[in-house]
């Protein structure tokens, strides 16, 4: 079904950019806009930052199609505003309907065209055409750009290009001449402590003698100025009181700067004084814990003062201040900075426990120094929470979860947040979306869990951290422990897992993470459907039966029992097979390990530190790079303190202990291309080596590949490891690299496409009996073995998500003894995948 629907809108895609005529709707005196160009001496650029300074532009393009204009194009621009003007304008028709439906089913059908027909004008495009006056303002930006650049003497003009298609393109020309240097830099400051500050920290100006003349810089040292004195103990200060004066007199194209710095300007009555400005320090802080507008003019019946700060509330204190002023960074006695006015914003608005926005004011006491006044509004102390969300990865295809919570702030009067939840939720876990029954709200599956969690803002150690991590870095502690059960995913698996987790930041670009114990406890609840689910293991013991027949459990295929039965009959030594019949031997016996590693209920203690670095200013940059780094230890600390067993196994409760090291990097970078087209480019790479107590990684912790997010070529678990062609139905590896590139662009209106090259592959690291020679990692001759895929997809753009669908195709098959680029890629072996949100 879903193959038969998306040929259909490929087809009727085919036929928009066919059908279509780009000036349908463009009058004989006029012109499309097919193209800007801009050259600089003669020599064509493609730098967009200039292209954004024109006012009128070309309609958007689509792969070099105007997509949008089409659309728009399709509607009638002159349909009839009434019904019946329709009847009269269009009287065949109209005798038509009446003779065959009742007036009624022909309004509907009316109404049907005009909602169809305003649809097409909104979400097309109307043409773009060329306006004398707007290609006008487009020159006198770019001759202010080029100025504010140093170019003083810059000259500009601009042709038209018109052909007889009423079509046009706009050549923008730019003769730049000589750019202007700075010279001298003189300063003239009247405040002498603004002046101290100013040369102490001159050597950081952005203004250097002999450097071009930019705007951007002077703006750069407004900034940097203003943060200077401002973080100096200036309160008074801001951006107005800087101007830069510019003599471009010289003949040699050099510019003289004056940097001007005024004293305080004070009002008084309707006169204006000067008086020079000074440091100021924050005498007193104030903090009213439970604000409302309605109450302020009632008194505070309750304070508390605790090393400089005093506690304010109308009824009794319900915040210790001890930990309380972890969250305040303005200090008392020390000099005015606006950067501990941010900081103590954002510390409080992380903390969820006070309304938004946050309101800090200061006044001036009469000795010349500060007080500051903060007003928190506290949310209600208990609450309650749901949700409903839809749910995704590349394990779980598609699922909709729902959670229920219950919330106690301020537990501890240290701002401390503590949450009882339970969720639910029911996925689709159906394998191949291009399958004819397959059902996209089919839910195949289910789990639920609890999770109580206790969010500390600070860090809660027994040992103070304070001067490695000072509250600055806005420290936080999460502790929580969690159970969740699994039906038809898998074994089913119940899950226990405890978690000490601590968070900071050095900057807005620099976060870290240490988990200090994550321990998760593993109970496959279903081992006895292990042959039913790898059904491929169970051919294997088939195969092996024609060779070796065992009297008692002839019937490999009956049950559980009789399978693990023939299991010990050809692995027994007194049987001898390991000689007689050493093929049979050993694939039985990989049978019965991958089934042990599958099956056996494992403990999992881990310590992590993960960095990250995200230059990302907001939600709607598209212009970054991000970083991670994590590092995982697992098994080695609880394996050092308790005794091995006879078999030499470190156990906890009866249970193996895990333990491995491994490490993980993934890099992404977006580029912005301008009118919602960007560039994505994200690497992985995971590894995980087994030790001591271990001679495989869990299977839950392995590495797969493949998938909406992944590899979108193969199904998860299908491809690799290497070059092998294992048929099992869950692969995996302990080795893992993967690289993506995407190009995203607008489509129509709220619809997105993207084009799409994914590459990589799952290695063994170990010298495991298992797997066999071509699954294993043998250095850079292995890097033959990545898989490579490529393929479109098409996004909707709810606003709170994004739905998605990518067509994946094998591009590059290294398992293939030849032909192993391009021989699958055809909408015969494509792989549909489901997404919410972009993958990466």
């Amino acid at each position: 079904m879903i193959k038969q629907v998306t040929k259909i809108v490929l087809i009727l895609i085919v036929i928009l950019i066919t059908s279509c005529n780009a000036v349908k709707r463009v009058n004989d005196d006029a012109y499309l806009l097919d193209k800007n160009t801009i050259y600089i001496n003669d020599k064509k650029t493609k730098k967009q930052e200039l292209y954004s300074y024109l006012i009128q532009r070309p309609n958007q393009k689509t792969l070099g199609l105007p997509l949008a204009l089409y659309v728009y194009n399709w509607s009638n621009y002159n349909f009839e505003v009434s019904f019946d003007d329709w009847v009269k304008k269009n009287p065949k028709k109209s005798t038509f309907f009446d003779k065959h439906f009742s007036n009624k089913q022909t309004k509907s059908i009316y109404n049907f065209n005009k909602n169809f027909n305003n649809w097409l004008k909104k979400n097309g495009e109307a043409p773009i055409i060329i306006n004398t006056k707007k290609t006008k303002k487009s020159l006198k930006s770019l001759k202010e750009y080029f100025q504010n650049n140093g170019f003083f003497d810059v000259e500009v003009y601009y042709t038209e290009n018109k052909n007889s298609k009423k079509r046009a393109t706009i050549d923008y020309i730019i003769k730049t001449n000589k750019s202007y240097f700075l010279d001298t830099i003189a300063v003239d400051i009247s405040s002498k402590v603004i002046d101290f500050l100013y040369k102490k920290n001159q050597s950081k100006s952005f203004l250097k003698k002999g450097d071009p003349y930019d705007l951007t810089n002077f703006k750069l040292e407004q900034k940097r100025l203003t943060n200077l004195f401002r973080n100096s103990g200036i309160y008074k200060f801001n951006k107005s009181y800087i101007r830069f004066d510019a003599d471009s007199s010289k003949l040699d194209n050099k510019v003289d700067i004056k940097l001007k710095i005024s004293d305080e300007i004070i009002n008084i009555g309707d006169s204006l004084f000067h008086k020079p400005f000074k440091i100021q320090k924050v005498k007193n802080i104030n903090i009213y814990t439970d604000y409302s507008f309605n109450t302020k003019d009632e008194p505070y019946l309750d304070s508390i003062y605790y090393k400089g700060y005093t506690f304010w509330t109308h009824k009794k204190i319900k915040f210790n201040p001890k930990y309380f002023i972890n969250a305040i960074g303005i200090s008392p006695n020390k000099i005015y900075k606006n950067e501990e006015l941010k900081l103590t914003r954002n510390y409080l608005n992380d903390l969820k426990i006070f309304r938004s926005p946050i309101a800090i004011d200061y006044s001036e006491n009469k000795d010349g120094s500060l007080t500051t006044d903060i007003y928190l509004t506290p949310l209600k102390k208990y609450g309650i929470d749901t949700n409903i969300e839809v749910t995704h990865s590349n394990i779980k295809p598609f699922g909709v979860l729902g959670k229920f919570a219950f919330i106690d702030r301020n537990i501890f009067k240290g701002s401390e947040i503590f949450e009882l939840s339970f969720q639910a939720s029911f996925l689709n876990l159906a394998e191949d979306a291009a399958n004819p029954d397959f059902n996209f709200f089919g839910f195949t599956a289910w789990e639920i869990g609890a999770t109580t969690s206790l969010k500390i803002p600070r860090i809660f150690f027994p040992i103070n951290t304070s001067k490695l991590i000072p509250k600055s870095m806005r420290p936080k502690t999460d502790i929580s422990i969690s159970t969740s059960f699994q039906k038809n995913i898998g074994l089913d698996r119940q899950n226990i897992t405890g978690n000490i987790s601590y968070f900071w930041k050095k900057s807005s670009k620099f976060k870290h993470r240490f988990d200090l114990i994550n321990i998760q406890y593993i109970n496959n609840l279903n081992p006895e459907s292990y042959f039913d689910i790898f059904n491929s293991e169970l051919n294997k013991l088939k195969t092996v039966a024609q060779t070796i027949i065992d009297p008692i459990n002839m019937d490999v295929d009956g049950d559980i029992n009789n399978a693990l039965g023939y299991i010990d009959f050809v692995l027994n030594p007194l049987n001898r097979f390991e000689t007689t019949n050493s093929t049979e031997f050993l694939s039985t016996q990989k049978v019965k390990e991958r089934r042990s590693i599958i099956t056996e209920d494992i403990l999992v203690p881990t310590i992590s530190y993960t960095f990250t670095y995200d230059n990302k200013k907001s939600l709607n940059d598209n212009r970054f790079s991000f970083f991670r780094a994590k590092l995982i230890s697992a098994g080695s600390l609880i394996n050092s303190l308790i005794k091995k067993n006879e078999d030499g196994r470190s156990e906890l409760f009866d249970l193996p202990i895990a333990q491995y090291i491994k490490s993980e990097f993934e890099y992404k970078k977006y580029w912005d291309l301008g009118r919602s087209n960007h560039l994505i480019f994200r690497s992985f790479v995971g590894a995980a080596f087994p030790f001591g107590n271990s001679t495989e990684i869990p299977f839950s912790r392995s590495y797969r590949a493949g998938g909406s997010n992944d590899i979108r070529a193969w199904q998860t678990f299908d491809l690799g490891p290497g070059t092998s062609l294992s048929n099992l139905e869950f692969n995996i590896g302990n080795l893992k690299m993967v690289s993506n590139f995407e190009y995203r662009f607008k489509f129509i209106n709220n619809f997105y496409a993207a084009i799409f090259i994914d590459a990589g592959n799952i290695w063994d690291l170990t010298n495991s009996e298992l797997t066999n020679s071509d699954a294993k990692f043998k250095g850079v001759s292995s890097l033959q073995d990545i898989a490579i895929g490529s393929g479109f997809g098409i996004r909707y753009d709810f606003s709170f998500l994004i739905f998605r669908i990518d067509l994946g195709f094998k591009t590059y098959e290294p398992y293939l003894d030849n032909n192993k680029w391009f021989r699958n890629y055809n909408f015969k072996n494509e792989v549909f995948n489901f997404g919410i949100n972009y993958p990466f």
